[in-house]
């Protein structure tokens, strides 16, 4: 709701409560939004949206789901695009926020993230807007009413209204635009069977289009329009080949049999060559949002659900009603083994499988060398990535209840009632309206209280709060990361940090932990990049970084990377390119005092967020000396930190 009250564009809120709660509508009266609830519960979300559309005004509506962020410019950036009378809905990426949980994939030492929804809703469903093909994906999309009033509002009938409400649009002659800029922050599934709740739904409405709302078959439809939208649901059958691959070998190594009669060196250098074009195409293509060994985790993952919701599709057709269920995305649960069985299974089977053939091949019972190592290796193949599903998604992910933001945030520190006042500067690893983990070059006194100003851009909070905890990793003994809790922080301040969060962590952590380009890409271009030619190399590492402009102000930032040469750092207004910088970087070693001429400057959020690239026009010789150490820092500390 913060989210939805800070949109920029006038608007009016309402929230749907199929649940029909006296508190939340007491709540939406305090909040200052329009509460709508009804008595029929009848076809789920779709039914509460159609119910909703009865009893408001206006020309366009913005669906959000409950866990759903937008940022502020969310209708500056999509509305435009409806100044075409004949576009019905702009649809915009979802992106989810807790990076923590186990469909993200992050180094920070790297610097890169990955999470599985990336791959279609950055590179995907842009390629099928081309076609006038993109459709509304539940939520963060803007409709124009009266495209819904024309099909009769949302469709019912089905468990995937979005999908379906997409097809009856597109037959109507109406057409959809896909805006592939992330406007809002979405929560995802925290454990294994509220993802698996999820993909059924998914799954089973997507497929159950194919006898419901068949776009083969529906009139109105273009021809790319029926191949996108047949593809749409022939992908969801992915788990029937993905059965057949992770069963046969272990069937062929117990029977005896081999599954390629010719298997010679002509035919592996063949199939050597295609996974190598396989795998490097695929790298290329997907311009780094894909990663083909992740992909088959999650394949793999998936393959058992995808088969139950095709049986569950086909079976509608005899009676079955589908039913519409919530995916649960608040506190983890405990992962249930009945969830895993047939993963286990498999597992077991290819680990059996596997000593089978080597036992065959020892005591020469195989007439086939090549063909028994061949399953020998499927069936490892296979068992590694069953045992990596099973590893990861029994894993405990969740360290805290509540998720804090990854972001690097100055924080001047001092601990209150010390004759020998302990004060400095620190930067953040993460924080929350609860607390934050602070990096630290001198140790602070666990539960004492400390008073804390954060620099949060133009605004600098001043808080109290306690030191819960306290480590030093890594063999520098200067650095500490603290585990520190807010005092009672008022319901401004919260809120504040809230929304800086979402709207400005967020997009900044997106910037540094992007797609990066494909291993081939960068082969090909690393030649001519200017990096070849540095003299010193830059190390990504964040620092507290004090800035003296030629205005006479002084600004606290963090840095993002630093050589002896150069450094760059994200500021929050934009500078001039050539200003003269005086600044002082506080290091595990002492200050560093150098003055820099901003040679470059980027724009990473519209309007607050700038990449400032340093140039050194002065530095000492005991500034560069600690800074050439730093490396021995970077390879030692917190991977967490660097």
């Amino acid at each position: 709701m913060l989210g939805c009250a800070h949109i920029n564009y006038p608007h009016t809120i309402h929230i749907l409560d199929d649940g029909n709660r006296s508190d939340l509508a007491h709540k939406a009266k305090e909040w200052g939004c329009e509460y709508i609830t009804r008595e029929e519960r009848t076809h789920a979300k779709a039914g509460n949206l159609n119910h909703a559309l009865q009893r408001t005004h206006g020309e366009f509506v913005v669906i959000l789901d409950t866990d759903c962020v937008p940022q502020p410019d969310f209708l500056d950036k999509t509305l435009g695009y409806f100044h075409d009378q004949k576009v019905a809905f702009v649809q915009t990426p979802h992106n989810y926020y807790n990076v923590d949980s186990f469909q993200f994939r992050i180094s920070m030492e790297k610097k890169k993230s990955w999470i599985e929804q990336n791959l279609f809703y950055r590179l995907i469903m842009p390629g099928r807007d081309y076609w006038n093909s993109a459709f509304f994906a539940g939520t963060a999309a803007v409709f124009r009413k009266k495209a819904l009033e024309d099909i009769g509002g949302f469709a019912t009938g089905s468990i995937t209204e979005d999908l379906h409400t997409t097809i009856l649009l597109y037959s109507r002659g109406w057409k959809g635009v896909y805006h592939n800029e992330v406007l809002s922050n979405e929560l995802a599934a925290k454990d294994l069977k509220n993802y698996h709740v999820q993909q059924l739904r998914w799954a089973e409405g997507n497929i159950g289009m194919f006898f419901k709302c068949n776009p083969l078959l529906k009139k109105g439809l273009t021809i790319p329009q029926r191949i996108c939208f047949f593809s749409t649901i022939f992908g969801w059958l992915f788990g029937f080949p993905k059965a057949i691959y992770l069963i046969i070998p272990s069937i062929a190594v117990f029977a005896g049999l081999n599954p390629i009669q010719s298997f010679d060196f002509s035919f592996i250098w063949r199939c050597v060559f295609f996974l190598v074009v396989l795998i490097v195409g695929f790298e290329y293509v997907t311009r780094g949002y894909g990663k083909i060994i992740y992909c088959e985790y999650f394949i793999t993952m998936n393959f058992f659900v995808v088969i139950k919701a095709a049986f569950r599709s086909l079976f509608g057709l005899f009676g079955m009603k589908s039913i519409f269920k919530v995916t649960g995305k608040g506190s983890n649960e405990t992962v249930r083994v009945s969830g895993l069985i047939p993963h286990i299974m498999i597992f077991l089977l290819s680990c059996a499988g596997a000593t089978w053939g080597c036992l065959k091949l020892c005591y020469g019972i195989s007439d086939s060398i090549t063909g028994a190592t061949s399953v020998i290796f499927w069936n490892t193949v296979n068992g590694l990535l069953t045992f990596s599903v099973i590893e990861k998604t029994t894993r405990p992910h969740q360290k805290r209840k509540d998720f804090r933001f990854i972001g690097s945030i100055p924080v001047r520190y001092a601990v209150d009632g010390d004759a020998a006042l302990i004060n400095g500067l620190g930067v953040t690893k993460d924080i929350n309206e609860f607390g934050i983990s602070l990096i630290t070059f001198a140790p602070l006194p666990v539960q004492r209280k400390i008073s804390l100003l954060l620099y949060l851009d133009l605004e600098i909070m001043e808080c109290q709060a306690t030191v819960q905890s306290i480590r030093n990793e890594g063999q520098t003994p200067n650095i500490f990361v603290h585990g520190i809790k807010f005092d009672e922080l008022s319901d401004a301040k919260m809120e504040f940090i809230n929304l800086y969060c979402f709207n400005t962590l967020l997009p900044r952590f997106r910037y540094l932990f992007g797609a990066k380009p494909s291993i081939f890409l960068k082969l090909t271009t690393k030649f001519y990049s200017h990096e070849r030619f540095r003299k010193n190399v830059r190390r990504k590492i964040t620092l507290p970084l004090i800035i003296h402009t030629n205005d006479k102000t002084s600004r606290i930032v963090v840095t993002n990377d630093m050589s002896a040469s150069g450094l760059s750092f994200i500021s929050f207004i934009p500078m001039e390119t050539g200003e003269i910088l005086s600044m002082e970087v506080s290091t595990p070693a002492g200050k560093v005092m150098v003055e820099g001429e901003i040679v470059q400057q980027s724009e990473i959020v519209a309007g607050h967020s700038y990449c400032v690239g340093v140039k050194y026009v002065h530095i000492s010789a005991r500034s560069e000396n600690i800074v050439v150490n730093l490396d021995t820092w970077v390879n030692q500390q917190d991977p967490a930190v660097g």
